[in-house]
């Protein structure tokens, strides 16, 4: 419980965190426009965690409609999709490397106070559809980005990172039992093609 009881001690801009991540006000869940994605920090792109969320919330109604899903799941989608990385309001974009098990707890903590709030409940039967989106959206985010400076190597890497997305997104969609071909067929339709 103490670790618990340690960061809902911060503060931040609307109060102590123990308390806005129950009752998170639009000020605070609007902070996402202002985190960094950490793909970013890297030096690619300046998409924020804001960005990032829009786009997985318009891939999930493109999803969808790809899939002629039915609005009650459709809905399901993109309000997941909207709020999947809502913690990162107050912890911002961490690396999966960086997150440790005392971290990993803590963010779901935030997370879940954040979703209780708003008496929205994870969906299990969606998860895999959530990562794939989210995934996708980052493949999106890559191909909008640009290299800085004439260094063409700057161009092959940014190519390579662009594969690799791509691959580890059918790769992903083969463990959770998403067909492959509906899936590229998806990607191919958002212009989304593999280089």
């Amino acid at each position: 419980m103490s670790k618990r009881i340690a960061y809902e001690k911060i503060f931040t801009p609307q109060g102590m965190l123990g308390e806005v991540s129950k009752k998170p006000n639009l000020d605070f869940l609007m902070n996402i426009f202002k985190i960094p994605r950490i793909y970013g920090v890297s030096g690619f792109g300046q998409w924020t965690v804001g960005q990032h969320t829009v786009a997985c919330a318009f891939l999930a109604l493109y999803w969808s409609a790809f899939n002629k899903y039915r609005q009650e799941k459709r809905d399901r989608l993109v309000t997941l999709a909207l709020v999947h990385d809502a913690h990162e309001a107050v912890v911002g974009d961490i690396l999966p490397f960086f997150k440790t098990q005392e971290v990993k707890e803590a963010i779901a903590s935030i997370q879940k106070d954040i979703l209780n709030a708003f008496a929205i409940v994870e969906d299990k039967e969606l998860a895999g559809e959530l990562k794939l989106i989210d995934m996708i959206s980052f493949l999106y985010e890559i191909s909008q980005s640009k290299p800085i400076g004439l260094d063409l190597s700057k161009q092959k890497l940014l190519q390579d990172i662009y594969k690799r997305q791509y691959q580890e997104i059918i790769a992903y969609a083969n463990r959770v039992k998403i067909e492959k071909k509906r899936v590229e067929a998806f990607l191919k339709r958002m212009s989304l093609v593999e280089i």
